[in-house]
């Protein structure tokens, strides 16, 4: 099955008056949704515009465009353009955005002429400051605008010389967090967030696409597309985006993870504004501690300067009895001085010092009261420092006798070796399989929905129908006009975490389709899909991509038997 629709547009030709008033001058872009032209306001002499214009057979698309450059006509920032109106072409369903044309070439065309194509990390820095900016500053209007199609192809760097300016609001939308349409915007393969396939918006989908815009601008490489790393990820592979330092060493650690965090798959994930994104990409790495090395140089110092001291003191008069006390009284500086020299700082080895003479002069006070024998001594606070290196001994001394009983447990552990077969029989390992693996989710049955080509923006009906065996899929796919394509699903399957997967079958040498989403409590799912080339990558050029969206509808009895598994799991 191929979801397959030709661009039918084709661009108004130069001199076309649109409105009554615009005459068209120049072709400055084309897409799948219409065209941006360079027109002269015939009103007014000499002034050129960019008209963008949007094809859409919907009056809700055109009431929606409407509202939404409405908004954009509020907004006042350097670094984007100045919105003027908005009108309609009921008669050819277009709706038109008049907006300043800002001259110059765009990022993409610039880094296609670089070497490597890629630049600089500071020039970099340079011209996406402006619409880091520009981004915050859309995201803190009220209610939130959200760009959506952020790219270096949409970020022109006027010839004037000013700063970068980011364009093309096709698609930029007012953010409703009450809104529960899962109704696909237009993004750009690479640059879109996983969100734009499925789910509904927010301002961390602009995050998304400014994390692959640096990616790109900085390594030269456009990003994998989120949908084929959803695809990947969801069958149990790992994420195929490299990380950016990979690809260009030049990259700092710290903002290819800031990338890599902008552009993750879960929107949770990444960073909650624009602001905090640019912090993260200019914080400084940290640094090594300098002082690491000298903190093991002053303790020799100090160690040897104290041990140069101990050898001036007279010893040999201190008596038996002194020497209990004065070991107690030496216990103080020796724990003062051990800290000194796990900090290694001189000014407190200095207070140490002080410290000591003070407990010295103390020793010396009551030195009378503790000898009995000498009346005043002028020498006795020398002492003081000698015997430091003879309780040092002594404790070394009492200690030793005290291993003699450790000898005696040595039977006791003997024992021991009959503990661990306890341990064996309390069947230990058989609680871990105890809890029930939980059940694959039911989808077998038909199942009625949409699916919706992005590259051509058109919608059809499409119906699924599952036979299911445990987590294996089977069955078929039936497209309705106007995409084409039905056929018989050739492998699937679905996992305990409610990821669905299932391959459609090609025809016509037509490439195979590749579906995969979620599968919702109340039986609905959902996801994206693309065609899949021989490597079996998503490659949008074979075929198309987009959306589908089915509902769960009950199926007759006795049409799916689930079995639930005994062992294996996806």
């Amino acid at each position: 099955m191929r979801c397959n629709v030709q661009d039918v547009h084709s661009a108004l030709p130069i001199g076309t008056v649109i409105g009554d008033r615009y005459n068209v001058v120049g072709l400055l872009g084309k897409g799948g949704f219409g065209a941006v032209y360079l027109v002269r306001d015939q009103r007014v002499r000499g002034n050129l515009f960019a008209l963008k214009e949007m094809i859409d057979t919907s009056r809700q698309e055109r009431a929606r465009f409407a509202f939404e450059s409405e908004l954009l006509t509020r907004l006042d920032h350097p670094a984007l353009p100045r919105v003027y109106r908005s009108f309609e072409d009921e008669t050819n369903n277009r709706s038109y955005l008049l907006m300043d044309f800002i001259e110059g070439p765009n990022l993409e065309t610039l880094r296609q002429k670089q070497q490597q194509k890629r630049f600089p990390l500071s020039q970099v820095m340079s011209m996406m400051a402006p619409i880091v900016e520009a981004i915050s500053y859309l995201h803190k209007q009220r209610p939130p605008i959200i760009h959506r199609d952020i790219k270096p192809a949409n970020i022109i760097v006027p010839s004037t010389g000013d700063q970068t300016v980011l364009v093309d609001f096709g698609i930029a939308k007012e953010f409703d967090p009450d809104s529960t349409t899962t109704a696909v915007r237009r993004c750009s393969p690479g640059y879109g967030a996983p969100e734009q396939y499925n789910r509904g918006t927010n301002t961390r989908t602009d995050i998304y696409g400014l994390g692959a815009t640096f990616y790109a601008l900085l390594t030269g490489v456009v990003p994998d597309d989120a949908f084929y790393r959803m695809t990947n990820i969801g069958s149990g592979n790992s994420d195929p985006l490299e990380p950016a330092h990979q690809l260009n060493p030049d990259i700092p650690v710290h903002v290819s993870d800031a990338i890599q965090r902008a552009m993750a798959i879960n929107i949770e994930d990444r960073f909650p504004s624009a602001d905090q994104f640019w912090q993260a990409l200019n914080a400084q790495p940290a640094q090594p501690a300098p002082p690491v090395p000298p903190m093991v140089a002053p303790l020799p110092a100090a160690h040897n300067a104290h041990d140069e001291r101990e050898p001036v003191t007279p010893a040999p008069e201190v008596p038996g009895a002194a020497n209990k006390s004065l070991s107690y009284l030496t216990t103080q500086p020796q724990e003062i001085t051990e800290r000194i020299r796990r900090r290694g700082i001189l000014p407190l080895l200095l207070l140490a010092l002080i410290a000591l003479a003070l407990i010295s002069g103390l020793a010396a006070a009551f030195w009378p009261s503790i000898t009995g024998h000498k009346g005043t001594q002028p020498a006795t606070p020398t002492p003081v420092v000698q015997h430091k290196v003879t309780p040092a001994a002594t404790p070394t001394l009492k200690p030793t006798p005290k291993p003699t009983p450790t000898p005696k447990p040595a039977p006791v552990l003997q024992p021991t070796p009959t503990n661990p077969p306890a341990p064996a029989p309390t069947s230990v390992p058989p609680t871990n399989p105890t809890p029930v693996p939980a059940a694959f989710p039911n989808v077998a049955g038909s199942h009625n929905g949409t699916v919706h080509n992005t590259n051509a923006n058109v919608d059809a009906s499409m119906s699924v129908s599952f036979s299911q065996n445990q987590g294996n899929l089977g069955g078929s796919v039936t497209i309705n006009p106007p995409l084409q394509g039905s056929g018989p699903i050739i492998s699937g399957f679905v996992q305990r975490n409610n990821y669905i997967q299932f391959t459609v079958q090609g025809y016509s040498g037509h490439a195979p389709l590749m579906f995969s989403g979620t599968v919702q409590p109340g039986g609905s799912m959902g996801g994206q899909y693309c065609s899949i080339d021989q490597t079996g990558r998503c490659n949008a050029a074979s075929g198309g991509q987009g959306t589908w969206s089915v509902g769960g509808i009950a199926s007759a009895p006795g049409s799916a038997s689930i079995k639930e598994p005994s062992q294996t799991s996806f």
